[in-house]
């Protein structure tokens, strides 16, 4: 209850936040045979209009953008086969989350941080499915600062199997991001 009462004030009418670019990441973990590989960029960037919705949820819309050639994994060849024959960046220059709705469902903490659940739509390599992200939504002076975690069935979009001889890639990426969003006047 009380973190229904916290977004309704925070979001008291609809309001359009962008993404500043410096407040901005998204990435991801990866296991393979004998180690994990992580991938980062600060690539991201969007608008999301966010209006108070039924039982204390946030209703959105809007978009963010991750540039797919700017994630990196600190290994040229490995990136350049993600960049070339996984996410075909050419092709498929974006990974979208077209967001929908974010439902509290624990009370704020005492920095006024609220758990809850991001739902939406995730584009990568023009394959679009539905996406379940746990995420924290919390107030700043001049907006809101959002962060999630969720898991990617890389295979669901169409990404080729990334394994070679002896190193197996496992099937899901584990991806997460933060984003601080700036309310627009």
């Amino acid at each position: 209850m009380i973190a229904t009462l916290l977004l309704a004030a925070i979001v008291a009418g609809p309001t359009t936040y962008r993404i500043d670019p410096e407040g901005a990441e998204a990435g991801f973990e990866l296991k393979a045979t004998m180690h994990t590989v992580h991938g980062t960029t600060r690539g991201v960037s969007g608008e999301v209009h966010c209006a108070p919705g039924e039982a204390g949820a946030l209703t959105l819309s809007g978009s963010v953008t991750v540039d797919a050639a700017s994630l990196d994994t600190n290994n040229k060849k490995r990136d350049a086969k993600m960049h070339g024959a996984s996410l075909d960046v050419s092709r498929f220059p974006a990974i979208t989350l077209d967001p929908e709705l974010f439902t509290p469902g624990a009370p704020a903490g005492a920095d006024g941080t609220i758990a809850g659940v991001l739902t939406g739509r995730l584009t990568i390599r023009d394959a679009t499915h539905p996406v379940s992200i746990d995420a924290t939504v919390t107030p700043t002076p001049t907006g809101l600062d959002v962060a999630g975690r969720f898991d990617v069935a890389w295979a669901e979009f169409g990404i080729p199997d990334p394994s070679f001889f002896v190193v197996r890639i496992d099937p899901v990426a584990h991806a997460h991001f933060r984003a601080r969003l700036v309310a627009l006047p």
